[in-house]
């Protein structure tokens, strides 16, 4: 009895193809994020910066919990303060990408692109 082959996706598409998308993939965003510079402030208001409030009400609610473990004012202080910090953090992320030529802009965007197409390609039955 003759067995079928079954590869990527469980078809019988070709686990090459799907290999080489994923390093083109792996390559191309290497490239990308090589080539970004990340930057980041955080929230202002009015012109004052609302780290320091935040910090302070953090160590309000920490004062809460060594008083007792459960309080719930103290979990929503502290608890509150670090998910805004987190969140003001990641809302002013400023990404900047460094000079390069077009025809390195486009081998870094086009290499994903080509990666994603290969590797959703070899899903695909490959039988005639």
């Amino acid at each position: 009895m003759a067995q079928r082959r079954v590869n990527v996706g469980g078809t019988s598409g070709g686990f090459g193809e799907f290999l080489f998308g994923v390093v083109l993939i792996v390559i191309g965003f290497y490239m990308i994020f090589t080539n970004t510079i990340v930057h980041t402030s955080f929230w202002r208001l009015s012109g004052y910066n609302l780290l320091g409030p935040l910090i302070i009400l953090f160590m309000v609610g920490l004062v809460f919990l060594f008083m007792h473990g459960k309080s719930v004012i103290g979990w929503l202080f502290s608890g509150g303060a670090v998910v805004a910090m987190a969140v003001g953090i990641i809302m002013n992320l400023r990404l900047h990408f460094k000079s390069m030529t077009l025809l390195s802009s486009l081998i870094m965007f086009g290499l994903p692109a080509i990666g994603l197409g290969l590797a959703l390609r070899s899903l695909r039955s490959h039988d005639r």
